[in-house]
């Protein structure tokens, strides 16, 4: 639950941490296909609470993975990512798997994320 001051706002105290979201350059490599390097999309104040995920078998091979939930306040920037884009927090790339308005006015995005598997 996400703790709100007098006039409803969130509380800024528990956006501690920089997380950063990062969008793929789309480049054509003349056969069909696009790739492109990550590029810094947006910068801002981040609530991240990190938990297991499991393992996974892929290809015949154990990964583990792990699960975030990061949650940014919801502006006009924020509402631009989708779940195409990755967020790097705490050093790591994390894949975002699915995004929601969150909070009694919608002030809020949270950010299901994982890591540790291929996107």
């Amino acid at each position: 639950m996400v703790a709100t001051g007098l006039a409803g706002m969130v509380d800024a105290g528990k956006m501690r941490e920089r997380v950063t979201f990062q969008r793929q350059g789309a480049i054509d490599d003349g056969y069909g296909n696009t790739r492109g390097d990550w590029a810094d999309h947006l910068t801002v104040w981040a609530d991240v609470l990190e938990r297991l995920g499991g393992e996974k078998i892929a290809s015949g091979a154990v990964e583990a993975s792990r699960l975030a939930t990061i949650r940014v306040r919801r502006s006009s920037q924020s509402m631009g990512v989708t779940e195409a884009d990755r967020v790097l927090a705490r050093g790591i790339p994390w894949n975002i798997r699915s995004i929601a308005a969150v909070g009694r006015k919608d002030e809020l995005l949270e950010v299901l994320c994982e890591a540790g598997v291929a996107a």
